[in-house]
């Protein structure tokens, strides 16, 4: 009874793993089994009125094959509902698929198999389309390639894309502005038709006391860039030059509805307070 289970099931993954990418051709097949227009007898003309020319009679039977042979006792809807399962589970693991690339940034090595975090960055924020959030540490904006990335970020609030910002709060120093200050310097709030939001902790979160009684700040220190839900880099490097050229940075590059998840967590931030805006 095992093997003809696993021999069953097998014949139902194989089957819907030839017609899965072709949605109406899948439904009819599993429709043609729920009303009994193929069975575990039907021949080489029943199956060709469900496939009409599309690929997958071999796959169809041997699937009615193992059917008859492994689980004669199932019924037609029986048969149709483990289709239909196979046939969500698919497309739900497709959804749920990943790209994933490793992003560096430091000196060339030879052989490696990584890609440079200044030609990602630039590569996600240029292939947004809807929403793109950014969230840093430090920015600072004094060098030309920050100041392109800013630029390609309000050419994207021009074009209706929408950009959000999350920073750490933290002083800078004379000599290097906050994060908001450095923004504002290169990309001012009231800038026609680019408009941006940004983030940071709340008051009421923005500091924390030791167990020792001794205040002193939180750190924002999260270093990620998702564009459109669907295109996350999650990296240890900083929108600096540094950062994005000489350090030693690692990280890595997720395509797929994880990436979603990543600002989903941050508009929960946004909702619960954790972070309010610094507009």
């Amino acid at each position: 009874m095992i093997e003809n289970s696993k021999t069953f099931a097998k014949a139902c993954s194989d089957l819907i793993g030839q017609v899965a990418t072709n949605v109406p051709l899948a439904e009819s097949i599993i429709a043609a089994i729920a009303d009994e227009n193929l069975t575990t007898n039907s021949g080489p003309m029943a199956m060709s009125r469900v496939l009409k020319g599309s690929s997958g009679k071999h796959q169809l039977s041997i699937f009615l094959k193992a059917w008859k042979q492994c689980a004669p006792h199932l019924k037609a809807a029986d048969v149709s509902g483990c289709l239909s399962s196979a046939l969500n589970s698919y497309r739900l693991a497709m959804e749920r698929s990943h790209s994933v690339d490793t992003v560096w940034t430091g000196p060339e090595v030879a052989g490696s198999m990584t890609r440079r975090t200044e030609a990602v960055v630039k590569e996600i924020i240029a292939e947004a389309q809807e929403e793109l959030l950014i969230v840093g540490y430090w920015l600072v904006t004094s060098t030309v390639q920050i100041k392109e990335l800013i630029d390609l970020l309000i050419d994207k609030a021009k074009a209706g894309v929408k950009v959000r910002f999350v920073f750490d709060p933290a002083e800078r120093g004379a000599n290097s502005p906050d994060n908001f200050k450095a923004l504002s310097d290169r990309w001012p709030s009231d800038l026609p038709f680019a408009p941006r939001q940004v983030f940071s902790w709340s008051e009421e979160m923005e500091k924390v006391v030791s167990k020792s009684g001794v205040e002193y700040d939180r750190k924002l220190h999260a270093k990620v860039i998702v564009a459109d839900r669907r295109d996350a880099l999650v990296t240890s490097a900083n929108l600096t030059h540094a950062g994005l050229l000489q350090n030693l940075e690692m990280g890595f590059r997720v395509e797929g509805v994880m990436a979603g998840a990543v600002v989903d967590h941050f508009d929960l931030l946004i909702s619960e307070k954790v972070l309010e805006s610094r507009e």
